[in-house]
C-alpha cells in the first residue's frame, strides 16, 4: 500500500511540474480535473528536471520521494479503469489533506483540498468494477488432480482452504504452525495476528512435514538464498504457472482462491459472521464482497 501510495504521488508531482510553474499550494480544482482526465483517457507528458518551489518548505520532507532524472523523459500514461482512477485520486486527496493539517497553524497554505470534491465525480457502475473471477468447484477439482508436487499442493491448499492473501502466504514460517493442535498463526493485513484452525488441517499439516524436509529453511517458501521469503511477485507467477498447466481460465488469479474459500465456507456454515472471522475481516460487509452471488443462486441461497 505504501509503495503504491508513493508511486501515485510521484506520478502526480511529475505531471504537475511539467504543466504548471506555480507552487503546489496554488493548485485548484480545475488542475485536478485535468489530471483526472489524463488518468481516464490516457496521454503523454514530459518529465524535465528543473528548479521549482517543490524542494522548499514541506517538500524537504519528501525530497527523496521526488528525485528526478537529469534527462528529459516522455511518460506515457495508459487509460485507467474508473475504479483505478478513483483509487489514484484518493492517494492525492489524502496527501493534500496531510499538507492542509501540517500547515494549519503555520502560514495558512493548503487551506482548500482541491481533490476533495473531484473524486466523487467519477461515477462507478457495476460494469466498471473488475470483480475477482471465481475459482469454482470444477476448476478446483481439475487443479487438485494435476497437483503432484508437494510444494504445489501446499501452496494451493493454503490459498483454497485458508483463504490467505498472497502477501500472507509468502511471509509464512514453520514456527507459525502448531503441529500438535493443528492451528496456525497468520499476520494478516494491517499487522493483525490471527490464530485459527484451517479447514483440511490434517492434509495441510501432512504436506507441511514433507515440505519442511525439502526446503531446509525457517521460511515456508524461501528465496534462493533461503535467508528471506520469496517475493509476492515471484509467488504470483509461480501460482499462475500452476493454473496455466492445469488449463484453467487465464483470468483466475491467486485472489480467486480467497473468494472460493469465502463462498465455500458460507455454503457449508450458512454463517456470514463465521466466514468474516475466518478471513479476519473487520466488517461483514467486506466479507459479502468475497462471497460469489452466482454460486449462492445455484444453491438457492442468499445472505442471512
Amino acid at each position: 500500500t505504501v509503495k503504491n501510495y508513493r508511486l501515485d504521488l510521484m506520478k502526480f508531482i511529475i505531471w504537475y511540474e511539467s504543466h504548471y510553474p506555480s507552487p503546489l499550494h496554488k493548485a485548484k480544482g480545475q488542475i485536478i480535473e485535468d489530471y483526472r482526465s489524463l488518468l481516464l483517457n490516457g496521454g503523454k507528458f514530459t518529465s524535465v528536471k528543473k528548479k521549482t518551489y517543490f524542494l522548499e518548505g514541506i517538500f524537504i520532507l519528501f525530497q527523496k520521494l521526488f528525485i528526478r532524472e537529469k534527462s528529459t523523459k516522455i511518460i506515457d500514461q495508459p487509460p485507467m479503469a474508473k475504479s483505478s482512477s478513483k483509487r489514484h485520486l484518493s492517494s492525492i486527496k489524502n496527501f493534500f489533506e496531510y499538507l492542509k493539517q501540517y500547515y494549519e497553524d503555520k502560514n495558512g497554505r493548503f487551506l482548500i483540498n482541491p481533490v476533495k470534491n473531484k473524486i466523487h465525480g467519477i461515477k462507478l457502475k457495476e460494469i466498471d468494477i473488475n470483480h475477482t473471477p471465481m475459482l469454482d468447484q470444477s476448476d478446483w477439482n481439475q487443479l487438485e488432480q494435476d497437483l503432484f508436487r508437494t510444494k504445489e499442493r501446499l501452496v494451493c491448499f493454503l490459498l483454497y482452504y485458508c483463504g490467505l492473501r498472497l502477501e500472507e502466504l509468502t511471509k509464512l514460517q514453520f514456527k507459525h504452525f502448531d503441529f500438535e493442535s493443528h492451528t496456525m498463526k497468520i499476520v494478516r493485513k494491517g499487522g493483525k495476528v490471527h490464530f485459527f484452525k484451517p479447514q483440511m488441517a490434517q492434509d495441510i499439516f501432512y504436506l507441511l512435514k514433507i515440505h519442511k524436509v525439502d526446503v531446509q529453511s525457517d521460511w515456508l517458501f524461501p528465496s534462493k538464498s533461503k535467508t528471506s521469503s520469496v517475493t509476492p511477485r515471484s509467488m504470483y507467477h509461480y501460482i499462475k504457472r500452476i493454473l496455466k498447466k492445469s488449463g484453467l481460465k487465464s483470468l483466475i488469479s491467486p485472489h480467486s482462491f480467497r473468494k472460493a474459500c469465502a463462498t465455500n465456507l458460507y455454503l457449508k456454515t450458512k454463517d456470514l459472521l463465521f466466514v468474516r472471522d475466518y478471513l479476519n475481516h473487520s466488517d461483514a460487509k467486506v466479507t459479502q464482497t468475497y462471497i460469489d452471488s452466482k454460486t449462492l443462486t445455484k444453491h438457492g441461497l442468499n445472505y442471512h
